[in-house]
């Protein structure tokens, strides 16, 4: 395995690259990280590639917009190689897609842009280590119109449910009033059942369509999980901020549509 330098590179001799995973919220909350790296010092050095005389940020970019808040001269990088684009692209993208405070609409980007390079969505999954499910999830909610993914961002619903809503209800204006009225159902199954009612009903309004769902029943099953299992639909809960029961929903439903069941 190559060992990996630290170097020290001159603020004003990088740029932050296209391929930078985080488009949103970039500086969010940058005082307290510049606080904290005064205080403690930086824990873990930013990654660049050489472009000529100059660099490109991939990944550190809040690190780095804290070293210009303190007026630093130097950050510590460490300088990686790569043959062209793509590899820039998926170096990014692989190091950064597991965090947890990346915003769901990055994660939509990533998906883009490397299906666009990569060509299919397991290869996507292959390079970034998720399953292809995920990929296609985020896939999903880039159809996602602008005031549900608000929404999401906003936490008010889960990303699994909004590109739940997305696909069932072709109707954009009737999708966000579903997604408001559902926003306000606490009951993860009465949701799916509203969602569900929507599909089955696409001429109706979105009152008669709440009205309908509230007469439907629904049976209640209690799934016993293996740690192994239980400990993966917690990380997918996580990465997709969405409740367990929403991404236990789909995935039934899936596995049940695939075998003819549906």
């Amino acid at each position: 395995m190559r060992k990996l330098i630290i170097e020290y590179i001159p603020l004003d001799k990088i740029d932050i690259s296209k391929w930078n995973v985080r488009k949103s919220n970039a500086e969010e909350n940058i005082e307290e990280l510049a606080k904290s790296i005064e205080e403690i010092g930086l824990q873990q050095p930013v990654v660049v590639i050489k472009r000529a005389d100059r660099y490109e940020l991939l990944i550190g970019q809040r690190r780095f917009l804290a070293f210009q808040r303190l007026k630093k001269k130097e950050i510590p990088a460490i300088v990686r190689r790569v043959e062209n684009d793509t590899e820039a692209a998926i170096l990014s993208f692989s190091e950064n897609i597991h965090r947890l405070d990346l915003e769901y609409d990055d994660k939509m980007q990533i998906a883009i842009e490397l299906l666009s390079k990569l060509g299919s969505v397991n290869k996507v999954a292959d390079h970034l280590g998720v399953n292809p499910q995920t990929v296609r999830n985020w896939l999903g909610f880039a159809g996602v119109p602008e005031e549900i993914k608000k929404m999401v961002k906003e936490k008010k619903l889960g990303a699994t449910t909004a590109v739940r809503i997305t696909r069932g209800i072709e109707d954009e204006e009737m999708a966000v009033e579903i997604a408001k009225k559902i926003k306000e159902v606490p009951s993860s199954t009465r949701r799916e059942m509203i969602i569900d009612t929507a599909r089955q009903n696409p001429q109706k309004s979105v009152k008669e369509v709440m009205k309908i769902a509230s007469k439907k029943k629904y049976t209640k099953f209690t799934i016993n999980l293996t740690p192994i299992v239980s400990f993966a639909l917690k990380k997918a809960c996580d990465d997709l901020k969405s409740a367990p029961e929403d991404i236990t929903v789909e995935a039934l439903e899936e596995w049940l549509r695939k075998r003819g069941f549906i």
